[in-house]
């Protein structure tokens, strides 16, 4: 008879673990951050599109370029300005010293016809000359005139310094203080006991400073054969020279008036008759 015996089972195998149910966590997270994301490009698009719409350069270096370009333009402007001044500073500073060279010949020329016509004082080496009647005693049957100092001793003496080179002359009587400049038409002329020069009566004894070189002035004086050896002024005592370093001499205090003497101009021909 079977015996058959009741109780519990007990099961060979292990039972299976119940499966867990998946997350759906990360499916929220990855739509969350597609949303965010959406968000940031519409905002960029918006920007993009107002940045556009207001004509403004979408980023930094967009903006630098137009005003780097500009300064470059500005600056070969300004460069080719400089050059272009530079050029014209040079000119001018040619022309100014053009100018100032035409300027200082034209003053030089000026200054030499001023001393040449004796309307200027002037002042350099030369010489000293006294001329006075003789202190010796004429002997009998002489001419006594000839121990006098004369207007044509003065006129000869005044010549000869001229040719021989004198570049001022002046000439006074025993009042030393107001000598009379000699120029081209002063003249030494008899007035009874006096001399007149230049409207101006001289009594002797007489002085002429006479100005440029003392010693080719005096030789030509006192050459033998010479001016001073053929009027006899130094056997009589009538002459003595003295060589000065420095001599002053005033400017002409008349007046110059030419009547009939005109200009004839450099276009009108030469012909005297």
């Amino acid at each position: 008879m079977a015996v058959t015996t009741a109780g519990p089972s007990v099961a060979t195998d292990a039972a299976a673990p119940e499966p867990r149910p998946r997350s759906s966590s990360w499916v929220f997270q990855v739509t969350a951050l597609s949303l965010v994301l959406g968000g940031f490009l519409g905002l960029a698009l918006q920007a993009q599109r107002s940045i556009r719409e207001a004509n403004l350069p979408g980023n930094r270096y967009a903006t630098l370029v137009p005003y780097y370009q500009a300064l470059k333009d500005s600056n070969q402007n300004l460069q080719q300005e400089i050059k272009e001044l530079r050029q014209k500073t040079s000119s001018y500073e040619a022309r100014m010293a053009a100018h100032s060279d035409m300027a200082t010949t034209l003053q030089k020329h000026l200054q030499d016809l001023q001393i040449l016509a004796g309307l200027t004082p002037v002042h350099g080496p030369g010489l000293v000359i006294t001329l006075r009647d003789t202190p010796h005693h004429i002997p009998t049957g002489d001419d006594p005139q000839s121990g006098l100092i004369h207007d044509q001793d003065l006129a000869a003496i005044l010549n000869e310094l001229k040719a021989d080179g004198a570049e001022a002359i002046a000439i006074s009587g025993a009042d030393r203080s107001s000598p009379q400049r000699v120029i081209v038409n002063s003249a030494a002329r008899c007035a009874g006991a006096s001399i007149l020069v230049n409207g101006a009566l001289l009594s002797g004894p007489f002085t002429i400073w006479a100005i440029g070189s003392p010693p080719n002035l005096q030789s030509a004086l006192q050459m033998p054969g010479g001016l001073v050896e053929k009027l006899m002024l130094e056997p009589l005592g009538m002459i003595t020279i003295e060589r000065r370093s420095d001599i002053k001499i005033p400017a002409y205090s008349g007046s110059i008036k030419y009547d009939f003497a005109k200009p004839l101009g450099a276009s009108k021909p030469m012909d005297p008759q």
